[in-house]
C-alpha cells in the first residue's frame, strides 16, 4: 500500500516534469519554513531586547531578517519544482538594480533612513516629538515608515527620509523641562509686589523643581501692560499638569492682592475741526 502511494506521488503531473512529490514537498517547505522564520525573528528581537538595545532598533532587525528568510525560503522551496531560484534571483539583482535604483530612490532613501533610526536612536517608542511640524507619541518605526499618534488619538504616518532628513524636536528625551509663560500686570500694579505673589505660587507647588530654581523677572514693557516672565522649570512628565495648575494659581494670587492683569486697551483721541463760513 505504501509503494503504491509512493509510486503515485513520483508520477509527473500531466503535461508537466514536475511530480506530485515535488509539489507537496515544496508546500511543506513554506509552511514549516514560514513558521520557522517567524520563531527565529522574533528570538532576535528579545535577544537584542535582553542585550538592552533599543526596542526601535530590535523591531527593525526582526523585520529586516524575517524578510530575508522568507526570500530565502521561497527560493529554497520552487527548487523542488526544478527552478534554480538562487541562481535567478541573482541574475535578476544584477539586471535589475540599476532599474530598481531610479524608480524606487523614495522607497531606498526610507529604508536607509530607517536603519539610521534604528542605530541612532533620537527617540524612544512614547517619546512625544515634533516632525515636520506634526507632533505625537512614537508608536512604530517601520523598515520605510514612522508612525506617531496625536494627543487626540490620530495616527500620523512619516516617511523615514522626512524623519531622518528634517529638524526633530523631542520633547521628552530629557528628564527635565522648563515652562515659559509670560503674564502682563497692570502699569499701575507693583512691580515686585506682583513677582514675589508670582514666586509664593512656584515655591508652594510641590511639582516646581527648587533645583534648578525658578525664574521671575520684569521681562518687556508692551502696550498695555508689564510682562512677567515666569520660568519654572519641572519634571517633564509633570510639564502639561503643572502649568495648567501655575495659571490658575497665580491668576488667584494675582486677584487676592489686587494686581490687575490687564485687556488690551488703546485710547482714542476724537478732533473736531470748526469750520468758519462767514
Amino acid at each position: 500500500m505504501i509503494e503504491e502511494i509512493l509510486d503515485l506521488l513520483g508520477e509527473k503531473i500531466p503535461f508537466t516534469e514536475i511530480s506530485y512529490i515535488n509539489v507537496i514537498s515544496m508546500i511543506i517547505v513554506l509552511i514549516v519554513g514560514y513558521f520557522a522564520t517567524i520563531i527565529i525573528s522574533k528570538y532576535i528581537k528579545k535577544s537584542m531586547l535582553r542585550a538592552k538595545m533599543s526596542e526601535i532598533l530590535a523591531e527593525f532587525a526582526r523585520r529586516i531578517v524575517k524578510i530575508m528568510l522568507l526570500i530565502f525560503v521561497f527560493a529554497f522551496a520552487i527548487g523542488f519544482l526544478g527552478i534554480d531560484a538562487f541562481a535567478g534571483i541573482l541574475s535578476l539583482s544584477v539586471v535589475s538594480g540599476f532599474i530598481l535604483g531610479f524608480a524606487l530612490q523614495d522607497t531606498l532613501g526610507n529604508l536607509a533612513a530607517g536603519f539610521m533610526l534604528a542605530v541612532t536612536k533620537p527617540f524612544r517608542k512614547g517619546d512625544f516629538v515634533e516632525i515636520v511640524g506634526d507632533s505625537g507619541s512614537i508608536e512604530n518605526v517601520g523598515i520605510s515608515i514612522t508612525t506617531m499618534t496625536t494627543i487626540d488619538n490620530k495616527k500620523i504616518i512619516i516617511p523615514n527620509s522626512k524623519v531622518y532628513g528634517n529638524p526633530m524636536i523631542n520633547y521628552t528625551a530629557l528628564n527635565t523641562r522648563m515652562i515659559d509663560m509670560k503674564i502682563g500686570i497692570s502699569y499701575g500694579d507693583d512691580m515686585g509686589k506682583a513677582i514675589a505673589v508670582v514666586m509664593d505660587v512656584l515655591m508652594k507647588n510641590n511639582k516646581v523643581l527648587k533645583n534648578p530654581s525658578p525664574n521671575v523677572a520684569v521681562a518687556n514693557l508692551g502696550e498695555s501692560s508689564v510682562d512677567i516672565l515666569v520660568r519654572p522649570w519641572v519634571n517633564t512628565s509633570d510639564y502639561w499638569t503643572t502649568k495648567w495648575e501655575l495659571t490658575k494659581q497665580i491668576k488667584e494670587a494675582f486677584d487676592k492682592n489686587n494686581i490687575i492683569i490687564p485687556f488690551p486697551q488703546r485710547d482714542v483721541h476724537l478732533f473736531q475741526n470748526k469750520i468758519n463760513t462767514s
